[in-house]
């Protein structure tokens, strides 16, 4: 069916319907496509320098759609950088061939753009290239977005090469997806760290806790924090400080888990430090008194809140505000969480006490 025919209703096969407007121009329909978007056209003789372009096409080039386009305006516009790749575009369709280019060009108000260029010829009985026709796409911004995104992975990439830190991502279960820079780090290949394998890098000595930490974690979906030694690929056992959290759905299920384990200098941060009453203290690194364990039992009891619910408010797992109540404990916390958990207690209601030659209390607020 000829296509001027799609545009025109019938009431019967074979009888049309009398327009009740003007017929409905390629000039319009060109006018627009051009307004839906950033696209131009033009149409030339090959033979010829001479171009007729859309008011489309003026816009994205920056011209005045006064003014008469050439073959040669148009490519003086295009990037120094870029115009040896891509100065050929008219010569090309000139052979007969059609041209896909993407580059950069320079208006005349200085502005840089990013522009699509597709164009083809027809030929003449003789085979010459006789008529060429192009569009032309404004894809600056989509240059932009790719720009902006990749500069934001090199800051990643970069503040975790300056952190030591390493990346990972974990499924809706806990098992891990990809962990590429912990593979670097340990050696094991992806099937050796997959499941629990991971945890086979391990220190003995440290592995139950994390595998209790983290699956306490995962089971309550909540923030992951512990510290743990790594068995490296050079053969050297380094401490690490790992930490995740749940990435959730619209519904509240998790949908992935994401984390970092940084690097831990020394053992410095592990063990009690002795207060006044010789009891166990938590202490911060300058040996200010943080909190006690006893004290973290009794704020709980004071404010009625659970294990569950003083993990959620401080941000943290459950098993760590286990451990921080556990007196004998062989793992020291660290004090920004001992900061955060003693904010909430006091937020609940109750006043933490350090007063010279009597124990560790508290008090109702």
């Amino acid at each position: 069916m000829p296509t001027r025919s799609l545009m025109r209703l019938t009431q019967s096969e074979g009888e049309a319907v009398p327009p009740t407007s003007p017929a409905f121009s390629s000039r319009n329909l060109l006018k627009l496509v051009e307004d839906m978007g950033d696209v131009g056209f033009w149409t030339a003789d090959m033979r010829k320098d001479r171009v007729e372009a859309s008011v489309g096409l003026y816009r994205i080039l920056g011209l005045d759609p006064a003014q008469e386009m050439s073959f040669g305006i148009g490519l003086d516009l295009i990037h120094p950088d870029d115009r040896a790749a891509h100065g050929d575009q008219i010569s090309v369709l000139r052979s007969g061939q059609p041209i896909t280019r993407e580059f950069r060009i320079i208006r005349p108000d200085r502005t840089k753009r990013w522009i699509l260029h597709r164009a083809e010829v027809m030929l003449d009985p003789d085979g010459r290239p006789n008529q060429g026709m192009g569009v032309v796409f404004d894809v600056t911004g989509r240059h932009d977005s790719v720009t902006s995104m990749e500069q934001r992975h090199a800051r990643f990439n970069a503040l975790l090469s300056a952190t030591a830190a390493v990346f990972w991502i974990n499924g809706p279960d806990g098992e891990p997806l990809e962990m590429p820079q912990w593979q670097a780090l340990t050696g094991q290949s992806h099937l050796e760290m997959s499941g629990q394998g991971w945890l086979d890098a391990i220190h003995a000595d440290d592995r139950d806790r994390t595998a209790a930490a983290w699956s306490t974690a995962v089971s309550h979906a909540t923030p992951y924090n512990t510290d743990y030694r790594v068995l490296c690929a050079d053969g050297i056992y380094r401490w690490f400080n790992a930490r995740g959290v749940p990435i959730l759905d619209h519904d509240g299920s998790v949908r992935e888990w994401v984390g970092v384990c940084l690097s831990v200098p020394g053992r410095n941060r592990y063990g009690f430090s002795k207060g006044a009453s010789g009891g166990a203290t938590y202490a911060s690194d300058d040996g200010e008194p943080i909190v006690t364990p006893a004290q973290i039992r009794g704020a709980r009891g004071v404010t009625g809140l659970s294990k569950d619910e003083l993990a959620r408010r401080a941000r943290v797992s459950v098993s760590t505000i286990v451990r921080l109540e556990d007196a004998t404990s062989s793992i020291k916390p660290r004090p920004d969480t001992l900061r955060v958990v003693r904010q909430v207690l006091e937020e609940a209601g109750v006043t933490f006490t350090f007063e010279p030659g009597a124990k560790p209390g508290l008090r109702e607020t």
